[in-house]
């Protein structure tokens, strides 16, 4: 069963039968389809649930497709999750953090890397401040 569109179609809302009355598909069709995996629709199906979300239906499409999660670390370009990094030690570093961090379940994104690297070269005066009261030479 697609849980994602049902998910979708409750968080605005709307119900198959309207679903089915936005896009002339009929009734039957689309519960038909709600039960089978996604790579079975037919591209009416698609289009009724796109109307009725207002969504583009390729929108929709990448919205209900479950991606697998790569992580994306590349020593030659010094990239992490296309996020290059030109400083080697700083790739180093940070390479390392999100390694640890990602066998402990973190599927950190582009956005998370360019944060990371970010505050690795301009640090938050307040974020480091906070870290040396933690982990400060007086708490070694």
């Amino acid at each position: 069963m697609s849980a994602t569109i049902v998910k979708l179609l409750k968080s605005k809302n709307i119900s198959v039968a309207k679903v089915a009355e936005a896009s002339n598909v009929p009734l039957s069709t689309l519960r038909n389809s709600i039960v089978k995996p996604i790579e079975t629709w037919s591209i009416r199906v698609l289009n009724a649930f796109a109307i009725a979300l207002k969504e583009k239906p390729g929108d929709l499409l990448n919205m209900l497709e479950t991606q697998p999660y790569i992580l994306d670390i590349n020593d030659e370009t010094q990239t992490i999750q296309g996020v290059f990094i030109a400083n080697k030690e700083i790739y180093q570093q940070i390479r390392t953090v999100v390694e640890v961090n990602h066998l402990e379940g973190w599927n950190p994104t582009e956005s998370d890397i360019q944060e990371l690297f970010d505050e690795a070269v301009q640090p938050d005066p307040v974020v480091a401040e906070r870290f040396e009261e933690i982990w400060g030479k007086d708490n070694e």
